[in-house]
């Protein structure tokens, strides 16, 4: 049966509903699925009790009753092309495998746009990806809607019931302690976009990884970008104009590192050999631009897929009156190529 209203530890459920109203659970779910034949007086005791317990009818799961077709929402607010297609990728393939479909939405306007995309869709569930699955508008609202969805890479794992994730702070450390055992120490450091919170996830793990060697992060070899190729772009210059310029930059996406390199070139600067450059991502563009970028690899179409996926298990354990909470960690890798080496003489 459906959860929706939490009740101490838990969450009520239609059987709270009924015990609640005294009727049968069938009774129940004839009156909140708006079913003829119950007398006036039987569907005032199941709303009254469903009020009391601020119980809400799960849409995903009135949707399956009915048989309709499953639409899932897969909310976006990201500047990276190459980001957008790997997750659009990973969750269209899951949904095809599932006999679900898929519809993407851009959402720049935040809860706004969510609501519009609730109203238009009625969708039988929400696929969150960054930064809207850190807004709380956002997520009062899927909540106050009873929604059922799914969280892509949220700031605070542990904080959500649903959720697919991937350890951006290790991962941002692992591929700095690389740049450091080659021997650099003037490590530069572009931002990803602000309101990201895997922004702030890679940043950390970048000043863990040079506080552990000694050193500490200077805030004038570090830009703030927004994660797509012009603010790289704007960073790279910067960086490379300074009169002591870093011998290596490490850009929070690759999309960036691509604008560095490209910017290194126009200064007649060898990558690697004046000048290590790496990303964060592995997307396509990592391996087409010369040098082939050395970089973290995100497995972003499997983040998408895998949330999917727990959305269709959570949709199917909406029938039960047990739901239990489900946070997924899938590993990242370092891909070392052609980008990064030991600093010049």
């Amino acid at each position: 049966m459906e959860q929706t209203a939490i009740r101490g530890n838990r969450r009520s459920t239609m059987v709270d509903v009924a015990r609640e109203a005294g009727v049968s659970l069938k009774t129940v779910s004839r009156v909140l699925n708006k079913e003829s034949y119950v007398r006036e007086e039987t569907k005032t005791a199941v709303l009254d009790a469903a009020a009391r317990l601020d119980y809400k009818l799960n849409q995903a799961a009135r949707t399956l009753r009915a048989g309709t077709t499953q639409i899932v929402a897969l909310l976006v607010n990201n500047p990276s092309r190459s980001y957008l297609e790997n997750v659009h990728f990973g969750a269209l393939a899951k949904c095809h495998e599932l006999s679900m479909q898929l519809v993407l939405d851009e959402c720049p306007n935040g809860v706004s746009d969510v609501r519009r995309i609730l109203k238009s869709l009625s969708p039988v569930g929400l696929i969150v990806t960054p930064p809207l699955c850190d807004d709380p508008e956002v997520i009062e609202l899927l909540e106050e809607q009873g929604c059922t969805y799914v969280l892509v890479a949220p700031v605070d794992p542990a904080s959500t019931k649903y959720s697919v994730n991937m350890d951006d702070m290790a991962a941002a450390k692992e591929i700095t302690d690389y740049l450091l055992k080659l021997g650099h120490s003037r490590i530069g450091y572009i931002r990803g976009h602000p309101d990201h919170g895997a922004s702030v996830k890679r940043y950390a793990g970048y000043c863990d990884a040079l506080r552990g060697q000694g050193i500490e992060p200077d805030p004038a070899l570090i830009r703030q970008g927004y994660f797509d190729y012009a603010s790289g772009l704007e960073c790279a210059e910067s960086l490379l104009n300074m009169d002591e310029p870093p011998t290596a930059i490490f850009a929070s996406n690759d999309d960036m590192a691509a604008a560095i390199i490209a910017a290194a070139y126009r200064r007649n600067i060898s990558v690697p050999g004046q000048l290590s450059v790496v990303g964060f991502d592995d997307t396509p563009i990592a391996g087409i631009i010369s040098p082939h970028l050395t970089t973290i690899r995100q497995p972003i179409a499997d983040l998408a897929a895998n949330a999917v996926q727990l959305l269709s298990e959570n949709i199917a354990q909406s029938f039960s009156s047990e739901q239990g909470e489900t946070t997924i960690f899938l590993q990242h890798a370092l891909i070392e190529r052609d980008s990064a080496g030991v600093p010049a003489a």
